[in-house]
Order: structure tokens, then sequence, then C-alpha cells
């Protein structure tokens, strides 16, 4: 049994490894859909830049992208990968499995969204989209 037990190890292993790398695609493209995609006006940039993902496992980070994307027209002395980092480590901590979490770090984010402006909702639509049929590729 010991050796079917590591070929099964192994199996798993590789489809972890697969499904974590799926998952850092779609979050990176849902990251830049929904910066690409925000019809708001963002003068600090701070909603914008607050955008980002992280993929865990068991509640623990194992990748993560955010990064400054866009320079506001008005300073500021917000961190918003920090706002964002901590929101999405926050949620992950709570996850079991393997989990992608894609945040808009900003408290206001939400309000926003409740104007019809787009924040998030084109990551969740890319994700929704794509996610399925990659997932389906694995077998």
């Amino acid at each position: 049994m010991g050796d079917f037990e590591k070929i099964f190890q192994h199996a798993e292993s590789q489809a972890e490894e697969q499904f974590i790398r799926i998952l850092k695609w779609v979050g990176e493209k849902a990251v830049n859909e929904a910066k690409d995609s925000g019809n708001y006006d963002d003068h600090t940039a701070n909603l914008r830049n607050s955008i980002g993902y992280v993929v865990s496992v068991d509640g623990q980070v194992v990748d993560e992208y955010f990064e400054i994307s866009k320079q506001g027209t008005v300073p500021s002395s917000e961190d918003p990968l920090k706002y964002g980092r901590t929101l999405a480590v926050e949620v992950a901590q709570s996850k079991r499995g393997i989990a992608l979490v894609v945040v808009a770090g900003m408290k206001y984010a939400s309000y926003v969204e409740s104007k019809k402006k787009v924040v998030l909702t084109s990551a969740e639509q890319f994700a929704s989209q794509y996610l399925p049929n990659l997932l389906k590729q694995l077998k």
C-alpha cells in the first residue's frame, strides 16, 4: 500500500498545484479587468489601487497580487495596497480548502458599487465566465 499511497499523494499534490496556478491566472486577469473596467471617478487612485487578490490553502496565503496601477490626481496619505491586502488576508484566513479572494480594500467600495458603478462586478463576471471551463480541463 505504501507505493499506492505515494502515487495518490503525488497526484493530489500535482492537481493542487494546477488548481492554484489556474486561480492565480484567473485572479490576476480578474483584478486587471476590475481596474480597467471601473467606471467611477478615482481622483486619489486609492480605490483602484486597493484591488487585488490572494490565493490561500486552508487559510494560509500562498500567492497574492497587489500593485499600484495608477497615480491619483489628488495626493493621498492612505496606503491602498495595505487596505486591500489586509482585507483579502482576513477573508482568506476564514476559508478552508483552496480559495481565491478578490477584493477592493477601500471601505467605500460597496458604496460606489451601490451607485451603479463598476468596482468588482466585472472581475466577478470574468471569473464566473472562465473559471468553470478551466477547472473542467483539469480532470
